[in-house]
């Protein structure tokens, strides 16, 4: 279609994924690319065309999309910030819902991919003024408003020179999100861009609140895995059903017995009944465990808590491929 639009461009397919297997190879080619375009919508693959960009030195021009917001930025352009002195490690699986599971006004991506094409024909011609090297453009659509905020490098971040297992990288501890200049990141806020005008960053973590009850205590409700979940339902189980995601995601694709929908973070005593089995079940599981032990917090025998391993995605694989994806 690209060649169809104008014959004189050079098309090259990759019928391949891009791991850490293949990506410096794919990068390098017949010679190294002049600059990578990210249309990516996952945390290890943005982490992925990070470092081979930054091993290669190659400039890539990023971009993230929820809801009716977008940013972007040029990284690793002539040795400036990088994704990493944006986000130095990944949020907790589960913690930022996906543009399926959080939703993205239709028209986003078209309007920052146009402004993805905008930098990268500035970097070809080498119109190096204005780029978006060292800043965060972020795009409010709901108010229609932009906001330009400058990133630092972070000098004493060892450089990368090799690739990793960005799966289970992005498996791991909670981000520590980086200093952006102007803007307060402290673990205690809404963090970063947020503060500065805009309601939600799209590569942001979001920390659970301190609790003063050990994670033993914590970790003390059940976990059933979605079979186990079935042959117990077929045998007179009815345990009270909690669907711990957004309305938005219930809506893609649900347990067809769910009984209420209250996403993780505002789960409360009133959000169940008094007594009885409660089954709570979010996308992955990692939600799930985090609705569990609030409910924990606020006096709630672990006993009758049991969370749904692997959650919604699991018992479709497990028990119902006919669910929606």
């Amino acid at each position: 279609r690209i060649q169809d639009v104008n014959p004189f461009v050079s098309v090259h397919l990759f019928q391949e994924e891009f791991t850490s297997e293949t990506a410096l190879r794919i990068l390098r080619d017949t010679q190294p690319w002049d600059v990578v375009v990210d249309g990516s919508d996952n945390f290890p693959t943005k982490y992925l065309i990070n470092d081979s960009c930054e091993i290669l030195g190659i400039p890539w021009v990023y971009s993230a999309i929820l809801g009716f917001e977008g940013q972007i930025s040029v990284f690793n352009f002539k040795g400036g910030p990088t994704y990493r002195d944006l986000l130095p490690t990944p949020p907790d699986p589960g913690a930022i819902p996906s543009c399926a599971e959080g939703g993205v006004l239709g028209v986003l991506p078209g309007v920052m991919g146009v402004m993805q094409a905008t930098e990268v024909i500035k970097i070809l011609l080498g119109k190096e003024s204005g780029l978006l090297s060292g800043r965060v453009l972020v795009y409010d659509a709901l108010q229609m408003k932009f906001l330009d905020v400058s990133l630092q490098k972070n000098a004493s971040r060892e450089p990368i020179t090799e690739l990793i297992d960005y799966q289970g990288f992005c498996a791991g501890p909670k981000t520590a999100v980086a200093s952006i200049v102007g803007t307060s990141m402290s673990s205690n806020d809404s963090s970063g861009l947020a503060n500065s005008g805009v309601s939600r960053v799209m590569d942001e973590a979001e920390n659970d609140n301190s609790s003063e009850i050990s994670t033993a205590d914590l970790d003390n409700f059940h976990c059933i895995e979605p079979k186990e979940c079935v042959d117990r339902l077929l045998s007179g189980w009815s345990p009270w059903v909690l669907d711990v995601r957004l309305l938005s995601e219930h809506q893609i694709v649900a347990l067809p017995f769910t009984d209420k929908v209250v996403p993780h973070r505002e789960v409360h005593l009133d959000s169940i009944p008094k007594s009885g089995p409660i089954l709570v079940y979010c996308k992955g599981g990692v939600r799930g465990k985090k609705a569990c032990r609030r409910l924990i917090e606020l006096g709630v025998d672990p006993k009758r808590l049991h969370n749904l391993t692997g959650g919604i995605m699991k018992w479709q694989t497990d028990v119902d491929s006919s669910l929606p994806r």
